[in-house]
């Protein structure tokens, strides 16, 4: 499967490329996605700063960081079209709430449009706002850097608990994540990659 950008009406494609940090930035912007842009880097800097505590490749974190929203460009609802044009499996989850494809949009923009063919790296992408059973160590960085790097007012009300958590595992610390999303009632819809991974950690912590 893959995505052009030009397909899009709306889309303004870059007309120079400079460094995968600037070329982000200036798609994401050109495109009035200001916030997107301090989210994203603040998710790049956790993820880096997570990767060197558990000794995986600090650079492809940052890159994880960098691109893991950048489907942010796109219309939830086109996504979905994308999706079914091309056969994908579609979540219930998915289909009432369209926006939760973005992880998997921004890993076809990182491959197709920056040229990032790193199965790792995409699959880290594919898979931070949900997770996934059998994570590897690069996608729980990026799952927990995005939850970390709060984009919204105060502290993030489970921050201090998945902090405390990362002292024992990251494993431990999805698990913390997850448990509070299903405990404070904070779920719209489960997608089935949540339930798995939140079976699949728990699991591992027995």
């Amino acid at each position: 499967m893959h995505i052009d950008l030009t397909d899009y009406s709306y889309l303004t494609p870059l007309l120079t490329r400079i460094d995968l940090r600037e070329d982000c930035k200036n798609l994401l912007c050109l495109h009035h996605k200001e916030k997107t842009w301090e989210h994203v880097q603040q998710v790049a800097k956790v993820a880096q700063d997570l990767a060197l505590a558990y000794s995986i490749d600090s650079q492809s974190a940052f890159v994880c960081g960098l691109l893991h929203d950048i489907s942010a460009i796109i219309k939830p609802e086109d996504m979905l079209v994308l999706m079914k044009e091309n056969q994908q499996d579609i979540d219930p989850a998915e289909e009432k709430y369209p926006f939760l494809l973005h992880q998997k949009i921004s890993a076809l923009i990182a491959q197709d449009y920056f040229q990032f063919n790193d199965p790792m790296l995409l699959s880290a992408i594919a898979c931070h706002t949900t997770l996934h059973k059998h994570p590897t160590k690069l996608d729980m960085i990026l799952f927990l850097a995005d939850k970390m790097a709060w984009d919204q007012a105060g502290e993030a009300p489970y921050l201090q608990a998945l902090k405390a958590s990362l002292t024992h595992s990251l494993e431990h610390a999805c698990l913390t994540y997850i448990d509070y999303l299903f405990n404070e009632g904070n779920l719209l819809y489960p997608h089935h990659d949540l339930i798995e991974a939140r079976q699949y950690l728990k699991e591992s912590a027995l």
